[in-house]
């Protein structure tokens, strides 16, 4: 959230950065090897200037490559990224010739060749080159600036990079990792919010991951203005990075989150529908809020106070005026089936005169930032001057994280962090803050070093935080901006988005981009925060975010207020329509988002993620995945009333009709305001429930599995299942429950210690499939438990006795 005004410094920030980026060509190149030692875990090359390059083999698919250049001083082994330091102990093999040594895994052989330093990743079964260094590494003593570029394949894609205003492939881009505040961002505003430097290259149906773990300001090119390579410059620290073969694009998504962590499970109620503006107040007004989505049958689980519930703007306050008593709004909203989300920032009011215990503990602590001549730097956000954590400090952390407790005591559920660019008044660029050092272990690391890292660190203590103050409940986190990692500690949504179509066409790509980039939890402001939008947009808006998982309309302080009920019953019902299907949705939702918690794999996924042999998939950007079951080919330009969709080889079915769909080609279809192009894939079995006001209204009863077999008859899904709040499924007390049909056969069986109420399941068989019985393990079912839809569907009921189901349908 952020006012208007500052668009105009955002657009100076962004010419600022391009300009700071080092250009790799101005490099001075890596010595030749001048000897190879082996270690426990790989390779150490001695270079003839006195480099050394460390080859770690971590896994059979995963090498992570070290550089320390002549004359460079070495860092700790340490990043604030990385989760797993500890692996197991990974075979490999060393060979050694005149030219080059080669170090072997069961997936990847590494050629490095000795004059020039050239390295190269090869598949250890084809002898493919999977990578390959265009030029050696390379840095310059002078300014610090160190860079690698890799050869660029002349069919290769790329994707990653976390949070960019651009198309999916980033192919012929250039892109700068520099955390930023840049409200109303375009398609090409580059930086943005956050910085993840991962990307995902692939090439005839190949894939591999580079992460190179560098929290300095960065640039990618990937063939930007010459075909002959993909290059990377950090204007500081190491070239340290992490190769990940494929050949799958999941397997490289699940090998990097193992890395650098995986999603929490989310609680339950933060799939749910979420309401929001800048700023809802006084209390009555968040009160008459809720009742409204109540009255308008709107379902809702959330609401969020922006920075008008604290006092003044200091953080960890509460404005008593406005509201005298949280804790009793808390209780009043709770039993509405309504939770209450409050933003911090991390800017604390400078208050040096006293009467501000935050301001105080901190500074008498030396928690905050401090310059190279020993003063605590002072900027200025919404308190005015203000002061910054250093969240590099362990104890400073877990102080941050402990003022939560002003805000856990008054009920409240969430944390929505924000500004955590860190934004700065004074000086959006990062230039003014050049002579901050961050502690970072007693390292005294440049501002410029650690920007981007500030966001993850502030998470990181809000999350622990939040886990220390409620150890019965699953912390829920939103942040603004991120670096590598910051998926184990919070939800991102994309920042101050406008209310156009054209914010809206970036929604899927961005989307993308961070599920590539191990973020599952994502979303935007719907319909957009700056600007008024219509209904059309609304109506628009909503058939994607129904499936992005952080669901949220949200507004600007001088924006049209875009509660779904602003724009007339007619768009207010088209919402409606997308929010209960939401809920209807939320045990397939839920269940794919654990299987992110699991592998890393993203719930809202390019459709080139599912399917990367289909070379037609490696730019489509318009559609989207839902797990392995859903296509979605949402509308994204104004008055547009039909669209192409591109449906992959196999068999499908319209959602909504049930009517079987060719695949391998595209369609024309017809795309009206109140309807989304909804596709499921032949072979899925897609869990479901019926609409209701908030995820803790009531079971999910009936519990419904829809069938859709694919063309050899047989189809396959699961069901997972625990409390939705409190971290006993890390204890093992879930259920799990896998559904298969085959030969006209289906099998239920759940396993796990959750207990479940009283429910009866509705198994819905499509396709043409003549049936005259069906026979419930053992025993033929009367005909009152099954019967046909008016689409067709056979639909059969039974009480879920939590015992394993056989159905036949003879």
């Amino acid at each position: 959230m952020r006012l208007l005004v500052c668009t105009l410094a955002s657009s100076l920030l962004v010419g600022h950065a391009a300009i700071l980026a080092a250009d790799h060509t101005s490099l001075q190149p890596i010595g030749a090897v001048a000897s190879v030692a082996r270690t426990a875990q790989g390779l150490r090359l001695q270079c003839a200037d006195g480099a050394s390059v460390t080859l770690s083999v971590l896994a059979p698919d995963l090498v992570r490559v070290r550089t320390l250049f002549a004359g460079q001083t070495a860092a700790l082994d340490h990043s604030w990224a990385i989760a797993r330091t500890e692996w197991p102990k990974t075979p490999f093999t060393v060979q050694e010739n005149a030219d080059a040594v080669t170090l072997g895994t069961g997936e990847l052989h590494v050629v490095i060749r000795r004059a020039p330093l050239l390295i190269e990743f090869r598949d250890a079964a084809t002898g493919r080159v999977l990578n390959a260094d265009a030029r050696p590494m390379a840095r310059d003593a002078k300014t610090g600036a160190v860079g690698a570029a890799k050869k660029l394949g002349f069919d290769e894609h790329f994707y990653g990079l976390g949070e960019k205003a651009a198309r999916l492939d980033k192919r012929r881009g250039k892109f700068t990792m520099w955390n930023s505040d840049t409200p109303g961002y375009v398609e090409g505003t580059d930086p943005i919010y956050q910085s993840i430097p991962l990307y995902l290259g692939l090439e005839h149906g190949v894939a591999y991951g580079l992460f190179y773990d560098n929290a300095w300001r960065s640039t990618f090119e990937f063939g930007h203005l010459t075909q002959e390579s993909a290059n990377y410059t950090a204007d500081g620290g190491e070239l340290d990075y992490y190769f990940i073969a494929g050949p799958a694009l999941k397997k490289v998504v699940s090998r990097y989150t193992e890395l650098t962590g995986r999603m929490p499970l989310p609680p339950l109620w933060s799939l749910g529908h979420q309401q929001s503006r800048y700023s809802y107040y006084p209390d009555k007004l968040v009160e008459h809020i809720a009742d409204k989505y109540r009255a308008h049958d709107l379902p809702l689980d959330v609401i969020h106070l922006d920075i008008h519930y604290m006092d003044g703007y200091r953080v960890f306050t509460w404005d008593k005026t406005r509201f005298p008593d949280p804790a009793g709004l808390a209780r009043s909203l709770s039993a509405k089936g309504v939770r209450l989300i409050t933003i911090v920032d991390p800017g604390v009011k400078f208050q040096p005169e006293g009467g501000y215990p935050v301001y105080d503990e901190g500074a008498e602590k030396d928690y905050y930032l401090r310059q190279t001549d020993g003063t605590v730097y002072v900027g200025e956000v919404w308190p005015g001057k203000s002061v910054f954590v250093d969240y590099t400090k362990e104890e400073a952390r877990r102080w941050w994280g402990d003022w939560h407790r002003t805000l856990t005591d008054a009920g409240i559920a969430g944390i929505w962090t924000d500004m955590n660019e860190p934004a700065d008044f004074l000086d959006p660029t990062g230039k003014r803050h050049e002579h901050i050092r961050f502690d970072d272990l007693g390292q005294r690391t440049p501002y410029n070093g650690m920007r981007n890292t500030f966001a993850l660190n502030m998470a990181r203590a809000t999350y622990e935080g939040l886990q220390r103050l409620q150890p019965d409940r699953r912390p829920f986190v939103i942040t603004r901006a991120g670096y590598a990692g910051i998926q184990r500690y919070a939800v991102k949504w994309t920042g101050d988005n406008n209310a156009t179509f054209a914010s809206l066409s970036l929604n899927v790509p961005m989307f993308a981009s961070l599920g590539l980039s191990g973020q599952p939890f994502i979303g935007a402001d719907i319909p957009g925060f700056i600007g008024r939008g219509d209904g059309e947009l609304l109506a628009r808006s909503y058939q994607i975010a129904a499936f992005s998982p952080f669901f949220r309309n949200h507004t600007a302080i001088d924006s049209y207020d875009k509660e779904p009920w602003r724009f007339g019953a007619y768009y207010e019902g088209i919402a409606r329509k997308f929010i209960k299907l939401r809920y209807q949705l939320l045990p397939f939702l839920y269940t794919t988002m654990e299987e992110a918690h699991r592998t890393g794999v993203p719930l809202f996924r390019p459709l080139v993620l599912n399917f990367q042999e289909d070379e037609n998939t490696a730019t489509i950007d318009d559609q989207f995945m839902v797990g392995d079951a859903l296509l979605a080919a949402p509308v994204t330009r104004a008055a547009q009333r039909e669209r192409e969709v591109y449906l992959p080889a196999g068999n499908w079915f319209d959602f909504w009709t049930g009517a079987p769909v060719e695949g391998g080609r595209t369609h024309v279809v017809p795309a009206p305001l109140d309807h989304l192009p909804l596709y499921v894939r032949a072979g899925s079995i897609i869990p479901s429930t019926v609409a209701m006001s908030h995820t803790g209204e009531k079971p999910w009863d009936p519990l419904r599995f829809d069938i859709y077999p694919d063309a050899s008859g047989a189809a396959t899904g699961s069901l997972y299942e625990d409390d939705g709040l409190t971290s006993a499924h890390e204890r093992g007390v879930f259920r799990r429950t896998a559904v298969s049909f085959s030969g006209g056969r289906l099998t239920l069986h759940s396993e796990g210690s959750h207990r479940t109420p009283a429910r009866h399941f509705e198994i819905v068989l499509h396709g043409d499939r003549t049936v005259s019985a069906v026979i419930a393990n053992g025993q033929s079912l009367a005909s009152a438990h099954w019967s046909r839809t008016a689409k067709g569907a056979l639909t059969v009921r039974i009480a879920d006795d939590g015992q394993p189901l056989s159905l036949e349908f003879r």
